[in-house]
């Protein structure tokens, strides 16, 4: 009878011996294997069983099997042949082994499961792509490391990254990003994959708290990036700057960093190195923001909840931005979570805000929603002050974003923005202006080198003044409106080498003026000419290495401008001036579309590299940029009541050109140096002559002048990045001149001598420190010192028949006004985390000017002379806000 149970045995035995992709562990090793290299004979295995083991080609190739005894299953010989030689190996599929070094394997932590088994469409290159866990939104930036093999890359705009790996490794590899869990992987490649590209998540920190601080990035990143003058904001960590009213704001964060200032406590805008305020291009997800501001410049326009992150680049930036000669400041909107549905916002005294965000369809889609409103009158109501007693001040934002999957390929993205701002101060006028912008975006991944990014946005934004005095009560508004398309191509040739090609066209719709009676009185009606435009674009970026220690960033953009119809030109006789102005001898009708100038130029940018270690280097750059359009102001500071107007017949556009030198660098108990110094060169910058009407003026461009703006400066930063105590001491020396010298009397201002800019503050010094009192604790302060601003005052009078005074000035911005200084203080206390819940929560309590500096905003003259300083702020303004998220 036959003995079904040793049938079975032998059964099993014979499948264990013959059968093809078996366990890799029951492979049968007996006494012929004595004698033979350990690489080879594990190489006639792989092929027998259809198994492989990947990794320690070196030391396999040098080891000679010996003491093999009996039959043993393959783990046991392993085990025996490799424990001498510090080798180990592990199994991570029922055909492939690792074979690993036990250094390694400990690092590693023993956490089985981990590992990646990749087969390479192209030999020895391992890429792949970083997503955020939930939400599957490209984390740009990340670092990707293989420490043991000195390699490193960082993603791109799309998450991608790509390294070259020796096939025959197993290697070790590090995805981690400020803010995020850090991923770690066993990678071997292996033909036993389906899998040819890393895909994985990154899920945020446990100890995530939102606010947006100045970062140090990653330790290197200054060090080893291509660019000079380049500024970073990133959610993550804690929110450690000190805030007016317990708001985060990363334009106030940016002007404590070298070479970014704000003129004054209302101000609807900054200045990078001794540029205008309209000279600054500010995109939000690609839409444009002409008002960065609430309130005046108390709040920014930007909701810390939506923001991903902000690049400041001061200078022309790369070829793919145009447009503006001074910076370009690119903030990105985050996704929201498609992986579960959360809650966050602040209370606090003045405003609060709220977020919520979730999944439409798991994984897939999601939706982000936020919304923040102002409540400030109660507080002026509270004041012992008439004139604020009989003021109001508010505001409102909502931020709306959507992000589609449409398969692993394609990405979609549809965001929004509105915001509303009113104020009047003790008047019958009320100031009020509105952004509404919506952008799409639409990111594709052709293949593993090229990618694209095609967007359309629409901006509009106005301001109004409403007055509301019967007899002469009006409604006066002027507007910007642009519709804009932009294509990027981005071709990765490799992880050192990226080319930019792509496209951009702007129309644009400016009404500089209306005015419009509110009833019958005695107000007459304006209305300026609309102003049409159209810019268009072609740009190519390339980034590359030229060895370990040299690297260049190249780029090359034209740009082409039409000023067109419908609109009505004057022309003016300069030797024939009426008073201060030229007189008007014809006018010029173009109709609709019909082009009335066109302009055009060639934009080169370079920034050349070279690093003397991983810790230190110097930077070069030169950039170029045509700005085709113009921020009109006169008074002390930029305001929302500001108009924009394009260049035209008597309108040239800007040319700046920027020259820069930096030294970074870093050290190894985390502090951070760097020195730049720039000159800028600007060609046909605008102002008014004396005396001019710059408000409601049809024939505005007779009253503004062009000529040569000059800035150069230098800028310090000493950060401290790690410890109990860090911060940064930052110190920017800075100067903005004018020149304007024509052959026409009129347009000689200050009769062609140079004068400084009315933003020209020569020493800026910011000193920022936090310390942290305990895991939920941190005390933080801030200390801002400026020169203060330049001024034309009266410096003599005279009296004649019925005139009780005429003043006569000085020369324009001759003096100065009273320097500025400040200092904030901010207390954080987190709530201590509770097991099994999401909700998170913290007080910040803050302290705004704390010594109750009476900071001049402005100093003006009677008609007898006699000086008054204004100042906004002169008092401290405590605060407690509470945030939260669950």
């Amino acid at each position: 009878m036959i003995d079904l149970k040793a049938l079975l045995c032998s059964i099993f035995l014979m499948l264990s011996l013959c059968s093809n992709a078996q366990n890799i562990n029951t492979i049968v090793v007996d006494e012929k294997a004595n004698g033979q290299n350990l690489y080879d004979f594990l190489e006639s295995i792989e092929k027998e069983y259809d198994v492989d083991f990947v990794g320690a080609v070196p030391q396999l190739k040098s080891l000679i099997i010996t003491g093999v005894e009996k039959r043993v299953y393959m783990y046991s010989f392993l085990e025996m042949i490799l424990m001498p030689y510090n080798l180990t190996s592990v199994k991570v599929r029922e055909n492939v082994m690792f074979i690993i070094d036990n250094a390694s394997w400990q690092e590693f932590g023993n956490r089985r499961g981990n590992y990646l088994l990749i087969n390479p469409k192209t030999p020895k290159q391992l890429k792949g792509q970083v997503q955020e866990s939930g939400s599957n939104t490209p984390i740009w930036g990340s670092q990707v490391t293989v420490a043991s093999l000195g390699l490193g890359t960082l993603t791109d705009e799309n998450g991608l990254f790509e390294l070259v790996i020796p096939q025959d490794e197993v290697v070790r590899l590090d995805i981690q990003y400020l803010g995020f869990d850090t991923k770690s992987y066993l990678v071997g490649f292996t033909e036993y994959s389906e899998e040819s590209e890393v895909k994985t998540s990154l899920v945020t920190s446990s100890m995530e708290l939102e606010g947006i601080i100045v970062t140090g990035d990653r330790s290197n990143d200054k060090i080893e990036s291509r660019l000079a003058g380049v500024e970073k904001l990133d959610i993550k960590e804690i929110k450690e700057l000190p805030t007016f009213f317990g708001e985060v704001d990363p334009i106030r964060s940016l002007a404590t960093l070298p070479g970014v200032s704000v003129v004054g406590e209302i101000s609807s805008g900054f200045n990078v190195r001794g540029g205008q305020s309209g000279q600054n291009l500010i995109r939000q997800d690609q839409s444009f923001i002409y008002n960065p501001t609430h309130l005046f410049g108390f709040f920014s326009a930007f909701n810390p909840d939506m923001i991903s992150s902000v690049e400041l680049y001061k200078g022309g930036g790369p070829a793919t931005f145009g447009g503006r000669v001074s910076s370009v400041l690119d903030i990105k909107l985050r996704n929201g979570d498609a992986g579960r549905f959360s809650v966050k916002g602040g209370i606090g005294m003045v405003s609060s805000r709220i977020a919520l965000e979730g999944p439409i369809s798991k994984s897939k889609s999601s939706f982000l929603i936020a919304g923040r409103i102002s409540y400030a009158d109660w507080l002026l109501n509270a004041t012992d002050h008439i004139e604020l007693k009989k003021s109001t001040a508010d505001f409102n934002d909502v931020n709306v974003k959507f992000f589609q999957t449409i398969d692993e390929n394609n990405f979609l993205t549809i965001s929004g923005y509105r915001s509303y701002d009113s104020f009047r101060l003790n008047s019958d006028s009320t100031f009020s202006w509105s952004t509404n912008n919506v952008a799409v975006n639409w990111d594709h991944t052709f293949n593993h080198r090229l990618v694209s990014n095609v967007s359309v946005a629409s901006s509009n934004y106005y301001s109004k003044v409403n007055n509301y005095k019967d007899i002469e009560a009006f409604s006066y508004k002027n507007a910007i409106q642009n519709l804009s398309l932009k294509g990027d191509f981005i071709y990765s040739r490799s992880d050192k080498e990226t080319i930019d090609v792509g496209f951009e066209a702007i129309y644009s719709n400016i009404e500089p003026g209306k005015l419009d009676p509110a009833q019958l009185n005695n107000t007459v009606p304006v209305d300026i000419n609309n102003q049409h435009s159209m810019e268009l674009a072609a740009f190519v970026q390339s980034d590359f290495e030229l060895n370990s220690k040299w690297a260049l960033s190249v780029g090359l953009r034209y740009s082409h401008f039409l000023r067109l119809g419908e609109d009505a030109i004057y022309e003016f006789d300069y030797d024939n001036p009426q008073g201060r102005y030229p007189s008007i001898v014809d006018t010029t009708y173009y109709s609709n579309n019909e082009i009335i100038k066109s302009y055009n130029g060639l934009e080169p940018r370079i920034s050349l590299r070279y690093l003397f270690s991983l810790q230190s280097s110097i930077k070069a750059s030169y950039y170029r940029v045509y700005q085709y359009q113009h921020l009109i102001s006169n008074t002390t500071s930029v305001t929302p009541q500001d108009y924009w107007i394009s260049s035209g017949p008597y309108l040239k556009p800007l040319a700046g050109d920027q020259w820069s030198l930096g030294y970074f660098r870093n050290t190894d108990s985390g502090y951070e140096y760097s020195a730049e110094v720039y000159y800028k060169d600007i060609k046909n910058v605008v102002d008014y002559i004396e005396g001019a009407d710059v408000t409601l003026n049809e024939a505005l461009e007779a009253g503004l002048a062009q000529g040569q703006g000059t800035a150069y400066g230098a800028e310090l930063l000493l950060k401290k990045n790690r410890g109990k105590l860090n911060g940064w001491l930052a110190y920017t020396y800075s100067r903005s001149l004018m020149e304007f010298t024509s052959d026409y009397e009129s347009l000689n201002i200050n009769d062609g001598e140079q004068y400084p800019a009315n933003y020209d503050q020569p020493h800026n010094v910011s000193l920022v420190l936090n310390y942290k009192l305990g895991p939920y604790m941190t005390l933080s302060s801030s200390f801002n010192y400026q020169t203060g601003r330049p001024i034309t005052i009266p410096i003599s009078k005279f009296t004649y028949d019925a005139y009780l005074a005429a003043l006569n000035y000085s020369s324009r911005n001759e003096y100065r006004i009273p320097d500025y200084h400040r200092l904030d203080l901010s207390l954080t206390i987190k709530d201590k985390e509770r097991n099994n819940s999401r909700f998170r929560g913290e007080w910040v309590i803050s302290v705004f000017n704390v010594y109750g500096r009476k900071n001049a905003y402005s100093v003006y003259f009677n008609k007898y002379g006699r000086a008054y300083k204004l100042s906004v702020l002169g008092s401290m303004f405590p605060s407690v806000t509470y945030n939260f998220s669950f």
